[in-house]
């Protein structure tokens, strides 16, 4: 079994992405040093920023996202723009386009 979580972020305006871009990569260099992390990847899909990681439980997710870097992230999100996230339990890693339907279709605002 593996958690396995898509955030999508579109950031507010130009002006945003320098500061957007230095969080961005400081969370994806935590997240790949992260412990029970078993994937992570980036990609930009019509002008928003999408994150899919897999882990090896849902509890080492959730301490990556309260620490860090990307909790630094996270306390600066309105400010830079929004976006949603939609995360699961399954048994391997998906195809990063199933992910992404499942994404457009459950995300959640953040």
């Amino acid at each position: 079994m593996v958690y396995v979580s898509m955030t999508g972020f579109r950031p507010r305006g130009i002006a945003q992405l320098p500061r957007f871009w230095w969080r961005t990569l400081q969370s994806l260099a935590q997240a790949r040093r992260a412990p029970g992390v078993v994937l992570v990847q980036a990609r930009i899909v019509d002008g928003t920023y999408h994150t899919l990681t897999a882990w090896s439980d849902p509890a080492s997710m959730r301490e990556f996202v309260a620490s860090g870097a990307h909790l630094k992230a996270m306390k600066n999100f309105r400010n830079l723009g929004a976006g949603k996230v939609f995360g699961y339990t399954c048994d391997n890693i998906p195809a990063w386009y199933i992910v992404y339907a499942l994404w457009k279709l459950h995300g959640r605002e953040v």
